[in-house]
């Protein structure tokens, strides 16, 4: 069986290398947040969902890694990040959206990302979003792990 594991791996190491060799932050950096933010903006088939939920699980949970790269880029290299202001928390509402039930390790991840992007100037981007943002299914869930207490 495919599996999206050992990508949801890869934002990290990238993050690791970076400070081994910051030399290469500069030059890579300018590069890599397009990609990062088109892997963000990406949706898994409806189907695919359906037929092969651990994948697409495992898929959402190597773009939640992404995104909290992209929360940890974002005040070193804000300017170069600046044209997605918007669309960055477009993507935060979309998986927040299509988090699957069970999923509450990866939805925390996304809850703890999206504190991030609020505790800087990105937040702006939210202020379009706040009313699906706000929305107890949305923000929590409706999984049987978001009803206890």
């Amino acid at each position: 069986e495919e599996s999206f594991k050992v990508l949801t791996e890869c934002p990290l190491i990238v993050m690791l290398l970076f400070q081994l060799y910051p030399r290469y932050i500069q030059t890579t950096i300018p590069a890599l947040i397009p990609l990062m933010v088109q892997a963000l903006a990406l949706r898994t088939p409806q189907r695919a969902l359906l037929k092969h939920r651990t994948a697409a699980t495992d898929f959402m949970a190597a773009q939640v890694k992404t995104l909290s790269f992209l929360t940890y880029l974002l005040r070193a290299f804000a300017d170069f990040m600046r044209s997605y202001q918007e669309s960055i928390p477009k993507c935060v509402i979309q998986l927040l959206l299509t988090c699957p039930p069970e999923a509450a390790a990866i939805r925390k991840d996304i809850l703890v990302a999206t504190r991030h992007i609020l505790a800087t100037d990105f937040r702006v981007g939210f202020f379009s979003q706040v009313d699906v943002l706000l929305d107890e299914n949305v923000l929590v869930g409706a999984g049987p792990t978001s009803l206890r207490t």
